[in-house]
């Protein structure tokens, strides 16, 4: 429910111009395998290819369709013809990667579930888990955001862009060895429809379209009840596909007792075994060797680690003490001063750990205060503007985090999607004041605290992040000053989930990500304003509101798209159901200097958790480069040798746009 996002350019030229210099001697598929250690993967004996069309889309195309499906129903020898599909798409990871090692991170809780939907399974683990376990019929190129194959080699949009048709690959495999069909889907929908989940965003999403269909083993149709730009992509790639098998004798309920902290067969490139989870303290991911897709285009040089290694360490200061030791390979610089003040020690200096500031396009999602409208006094619009008012950002940004953050003033910050004329709400307590006399809180009691109707003016609000408080007390002090006393209360985010999803709770800090094609549907319209364990945390009713969203909804013009939620933007901020904090224009990262990464280090929306957004992050990108490795262990082990210390910024996906920009502005004068 709550997260997301991030930016890049380096080092990397030099490592890319040697690459084209060896590829020009030759090529090779070949896959080194791991040394017998494990912690080194052996180098590669001789260069590969980085031409894309070296890589087929299709590799040993239908080698597994029954013989009994025809062509023309999707079996051996279909053709595609009339069907739509992309084979241009570029390569998303580097060719030169080598598979084998271990990366491993850590996260500051375990999640309440491992399921792929029901109550309390929307975080970013289970995105980041989910998406390199499960497939969807198509994947999102994230360099274009073109549609490209997956579990789907081909698709189908009727003319009235109401019925989706989809060609299964045969090739296709999940986990147990049995073929994808059109049933998987069929059940998938069925699960994700069913009421006894109690997922009611995942059902309200789905269930704007009829049950599908198999037409035969490989393809399924399957028809919106309305016309909605949205709904071919959120089926086509937000529906991760589970086997039929597995679903056939349970429902919604049923899933949520058998699945909780377990996973079906699964058609990703890894696998969760049973084994694999240490329920409260770590997960563990194993690269499939018997991947079906594993020599397709799209997975060259993705998917590298043997395994991924997911610890939790509920103390961030822990999770940095243990990256410096050497105990995790990746840390998120998530807060400003521990990037500003402590990133100076002698690993960092020698190029051991290295530091990155990363610029791309990720999609920046919002953070801050948000207020359950549902309970007085947070119903009053003054009094939420007086709150927001209360909350000296400027000071906040300079004083405690360094001036590496800039205010959010948008809930698409960053992106075109953003309104230039909402409100910047500065600190400034004397409108503050008034606003709150002008909703009857304008005396005091004996202790200097707002009454009103003789009780004094106290609220509470849950933060699930200990570095959080040192912010929120400044704030508590602030508010202080003006009579009114904020309860401070920490919970697990666990807890935090459940607490804002059964709407017991006044004020909570959260984050949101928000995917690179918005859907604020779920999150704003007033038909979920009432439902429990929905994105619409705060009760928000508003008939404007719900006229933009199906006005946007029906909209296929990407342009006029742009429009309208900026006008969203501009409502939703004009009627503060949260405070908006404030946003890093870029990701801070540091790691060992043992990794190979493609240019950029992650996608052009990739961030630091793959799963996050529609891009690969560093879990299925990234590889043990061996000469970076077996560099590094010289240098552990001999304090003298220092390593190349790369720049700290990473401007390439901001570049590649600039440039992208001017051949589109060339292109249009001829």
């Amino acid at each position: 429910m709550n997260w997301k996002r991030t930016n890049f350019c380096s080092l990397i030229a030099v490592y890319v111009l040697s690459a084209l210099l060896i590829a020009a001697c030759g090529k090779s598929r070949e896959e080194p395998t791991s040394t017998s250690s494990g912690s080194i993967p052996a180098a590669r004996t001789s260069a590969a290819s980085v031409n894309k069309d070296d890589y087929p889309v299709f590799p040993d195309a239908d080698a597994g369709a029954d013989p009994s499906v025809p062509a023309d129903q999707g079996g051996r020898g279909f053709t595609g013809k009339g069907w739509e599909t992309n084979t241009s798409f570029d390569l998303i990871g580097d060719p030169q990667a080598v598979k084998g090692g271990v990366y491993r991170e850590a996260i500051d809780d375990f999640p309440g579930t491992l399921r792929m939907g029901g109550p309390e399974w929307n975080t970013y683990v289970n995105y980041l888990i989910g998406k390199m376990v499960y497939e969807s019929l198509l994947n999102l190129d994230p360099t274009t955001l073109n549609f490209a194959p997956s579990l789907a080699s081909h698709w189908q949009i009727s003319e009235d862009k109401m019925t989706f048709r989809f060609r299964l690959n045969p090739n296709a495999r999940w986990s147990n060895g049995d073929p994808v069909t059109a049933d998987d889907v069929i059940a998938t929908w069925s699960l994700f429809t069913d009421k006894s989940l109690n997922d009611p965003t995942l059902t309200a999403q789905f269930s704007k379209l009829e049950k599908p269909v198999a037409e035969s083993r490989y393809i399924v149709r399957v028809k919106a009840m309305s016309l909605d730009w949205k709904h071919f992509l959120n089926f086509a790639t937000a529906m991760p596909i589970l086997p039929a098998s597995a679903l056939k004798n349970i429902n919604g309920a049923g899933y949520l007792r058998e699945y909780n902290f377990k996973y079906t067969p699964n058609t990703g490139p890894y696998i969760v075994n049973p084994s694999d989870i240490d329920k409260g303290k770590a997960i563990t991911l194993r690269r499939r060797k018997d991947y079906w897709a594993s020599k397709s285009r799209w997975s060259t040089g993705l998917n590298n680690f043997d395994e991924v290694k997911i610890a939790v360490v509920r103390d961030p200061n822990l999770i940095f003490e243990m990256v410096k030791k050497g105990d995790l390979d990746f840390y998120l610089v998530n807060r400003s001063k521990v990037w500003v003040t402590q990133l100076d020690f002698d690993k960092i200096q020698n190029g051991l750990i290295q530091k990155r500031k990363i610029f791309n396009e990720r999609p920046e999602g919002y953070g801050g205060f948000v207020f359950n409208t549902r309970r007085a006094p947070f119903d009053d619009l003054r009094f939420r503007k007086a709150l927001a008012l209360l909350l000296n950002r400027d000071l906040l940004i300079d004083k405690i985090f360094f001036r590496e953050y800039l205010p959010m003033n948008s809930f698409y910050a960053g992106t075109v999607y953003a309104n230039p004329d909402n409100p910047t709400n500065p600190y400034d307590p004397t409108q503050a004041l008034k606003l709150l006399a002008d909703a009857g809180w304008k005396d005091h009691d004996n202790q200097g605290r707002l009454i009103k109707d003789g009780k004094p003016l106290r609220i509470e609000i849950l933060y699930p992040n200990v570095q959080s408080q040192s912010y929120l007390t400044i704030y508590q002090e602030d508010l202080r000053k003006v009579g009114i006393t904020l309860d401070l209360r920490l919970v697990t985010f666990e807890t935090q989930i459940k607490l804002t999803g059964d709407r017991q709770f006044e004020m909570a800090e959260v984050g949101y990500g928000v995917p690179v094609f918005p859907d604020p549907e779920q999150a704003w319209h007033s038909r979920l304003a009432d439902v429990p364990h929905t994105d619409n945390l705060t009760g928000f009713k508003d008939p404007r509101i719900d006229a933009v969203l199906d006005k946007y909804s029906r909209s296929f013009d990407q342009k006029e798209r742009v429009g309208l939620i900026r006008e969203l933007d501009g409502l939703l901020t004009s009627q503060y159901h949260y405070i908006l904090k404030w946003r890093a224009p870029s990701q801070r990262i540091i790691y060992w200097n043992k990794f190979g990464h493609p240019r950029g280090y992650f996608t052009r929306i990739g961030e630091y958790m793959s799963g996050l957004s529609l891009g690969e992050g560093p879990e299925q990108t990234w590889w043990i480069d061996p000469v970076k490795a077996q560099a590094l262990e010289k240098a552990i082990a001999n304090p003298s040798i220092k390593l190349e210390v790369g720049p700290t910024e990473d401007h390439y996906w901001e570049e590649y746009s600039r440039a992208e920009a001017q051949q589109g502005a060339a292109a249009k004068k001829k």
